[in-house]
């Protein structure tokens, strides 16, 4: 049996929870078993923490950069270094200032520096790594859902149609910046609202909005309420970083996506199969009046995306990835 130290920040974090705590299991039943620490507060509680690392065949970081003392003293300790990542912490989602910037920098230098592979959550956060280190190894693996466990939408004849978006909010502002584009659809299709499953909401006085307070336990019967699956993303360094993950929870429930050809998202979505990547919240009405006038092509969008999501971005090509990476023989 392997034994491998996973470095997390916080076991709550959608992050850990998404990519990690669904594998303990699974990859235990192929010999290899996930030992979950969080990082200590303590500076003296995560040295002794670090300096364990050579007790296990590997170690992966999760989601966070360390330190350059850090990352030597990992380097010295352990076997094989993985970082898993699946946001562009290298930059900032809100102002910071100079100090924050270079901090910053210095700790995504010195744990790029030690890696023995690198595990992005798309190819944009890959390419940041492989700037600095061009020949570092790495894999593509977005955050998967167990597709099989999702209910699949049944697309019917309506009266009405109901868009849907999961999130919280820190990116509700996202779905605020695209709310003027939805409204203009709502002035053409008869019946249209919006789900909004998440912490908070926003308000409408042309678009009837429904709000879902996010549950982990309703969050696949909630999604589906609704008839498409909405992902407006703006453009920037961070949100370049996004893994898409709600277009995969979107698809794997059987439902069209539309969403901003940003990042992941252009990865996730293919034009015209599974849904559709209108370039500019300009183009969203008609796409979203497009879809909502045709059922036929909502249903047969949303089985080729939940095909997509059982065979691309389902819990067994996690496990698989993770199993042929850990079993890997160390180079050098």
């Amino acid at each position: 049996m392997k034994s491998i130290l996973v470095l997390a920040t916080n076991l709550q974090q959608a992050s850990y929870r998404l990519r990690f705590a669904a594998l303990i299991e699974p990859l235990r039943r192929c010999g290899i078993e996930l030992i979950t620490r969080v990082r200590p507060r303590n500076l003296l509680a995560r040295r002794r923490l670090i300096q364990s690392a050579g007790r296990f065949d590997a170690v992966i970081i999760q989601r966070k950069f360390l330190s350059p003392a850090e990352a030597g003293l990992l380097r010295k300790s352990a076997k094989k270094i993985f970082l898993d990542i699946d946001d562009a912490l290298m930059f900032h989602n809100r102002p910071v200032g100079m100090i924050s910037h270079l901090r910053t920098r210095r700790r995504f230098l010195a744990t790029t520096k030690i890696l023995d592979h690198l595990v992005a959550g798309n190819l944009y956060l890959a390419d940041q790594f492989r700037g600095l280190r061009p020949q570092l190894p790495f894999t593509v693996l977005p955050t998967v859902v167990d597709a099989m466990g999702y209910p699949q939408k049944i697309h019917k004849p309506s009266p009405s149609t109901q868009l849907v978006w999961i999130g919280s909010s820190s990116t509700l502002p996202y779905l605020a910046g695209a709310l003027s584009a939805l409204e203009e659809a709502a002035k053409v299709v008869r019946g249209l609202g919006l789900t909004i499953i998440a912490d908070r909401t926003l308000s409408s006085s042309i678009l009837p909005i429904e709000h879902i307070p996010w549950s982990q336990s309703t969050e696949r019967t909630d999604l589906l309420r609704g008839d498409i699956g909405i992902a407006p993303t703006p453009g920037d360094p961070w949100t370049l970083g996004k893994c898409g993950f709600k277009i995969i929870q979107y698809m794997a429930a059987g439902l069209p996506v539309i969403a901003s050809p940003i990042g992941a998202n252009a990865e996730i979505v293919e034009e015209g199969q599974t849904g559709c990547l209108p370039p500019t919240y300009a183009d969203w009405p008609a796409r979203i009046v497009e879809l909502a006038q045709d059922v036929e092509k909502r249903l047969r969008l949303g089985q080729a995306g939940r095909r997509r999501a059982e065979h691309h971005f389902s819990l067994p090509t996690a496990i698989s990835t993770w199993t042929s990476l850990l079993n890997a023989p160390a180079s050098g």
